[in-house]
């Protein structure tokens, strides 16, 4: 299987801008996070027999053989993070990479938009430079494994229909959506649908990506044999107050008379 670095897809689309003032960058998480994508769904069809399973250079065939793909924090200096992948497909199979991004810039290798700054707002543009009209469309909240996020949203949705000579119809549809944890940053779900008809040809095909794990956002709670303990405990010092209560009971109560 040929190796291709495992990429958060960002593509050269116009998102609608709007004049906002820059925040202050920060990233988000610490070396040693992690996050796993379990949650992942491919699909492709096409009656084109020239149609390629790897649009825009992505090999859809190889994502559709991952079960899962786990990222490490392995280092941060400043706004600069650099993260370790392991993709792990259904043969049993890994393959192991890495890439770095500045959540400031945008600069990066391999997981440019994996991570941007954490606390953006809606209308904060995505990075500073080389990103000209991706800003957050919205932040609400979403329902993931670890429970309710606030999460940063865009979205690009392009559709047109044209008709090129003789006399062919050309209808192309594509909708992107990305989604961020507000308080850490990190990628939480991507993807993409694309639909184009030329003629009597229609390609259609999709990639969903959605968190499943993380080190990031675990709740502290007790352990299963600690709660055991506490109930216990409790048991215990029930007993125990009762016990005195009787004890108390009988020795305050009058003698009974025979």
């Amino acid at each position: 299987m040929n190796k291709i670095p495992f990429v958060f897809f960002v593509v050269s689309l116009v998102v609608v801008a709007s004049v906002t003032a820059t925040p202050v960058r920060t990233v988000g998480v610490n070396i040693g996070d992690w996050i796993k994508f379990a949650d992942i769904d491919v699909t492709w069809s096409s009656n084109d027999p020239n149609a390629s399973k790897m649009p825009w250079g992505m090999d859809l065939e190889m994502y559709n053989q991952t079960e899962w793909v786990r990222m490490e924090i392995t280092q941060v200096s400043g706004t600069n993070v650099t993260i370790q992948m392991v993709q792990h497909f259904k043969n049993g199979s890994d393959e192991t990479s890495s890439g770095w991004v500045d959540v400031d810039t945008g600069d990066g290798v391999n997981v440019t938009s994996m991570l941007i700054s954490a606390n953006l707002n809606e209308n904060d543009a995505m990075y500073t430079l080389g990103y000209e009209g991706w800003f957050i469309n919205e932040t609400i909240t979403r329902i993931y494994p670890d429970g309710a996020r606030e999460t940063n949203h865009i979205n690009s949705t392009i559709a047109y229909n044209y008709t090129i000579p003789p006399d062919i119809e050309v209808d192309y549809f594509y909708s992107m959506n990305f989604y961020w944890d507000r308080a850490t940053g990190i990628m939480v779900e991507d993807s993409f649908e694309v639909r184009n008809q030329t003629g009597e040809y229609l390609t259609a095909w999709s990639m969903v990506f959605k968190i499943t794990e993380s080190s990031v956002w675990v709740i502290p709670e007790f352990s299963t044999w600690l709660a055991w303990l506490a109930v216990i405990g409790t048991a215990t010092i029930v007993v125990i107050l009762g016990k005195r209560k009787l004890l108390r009971f009988a020795r305050d109560r009058p003698a009974r008379s025979r």
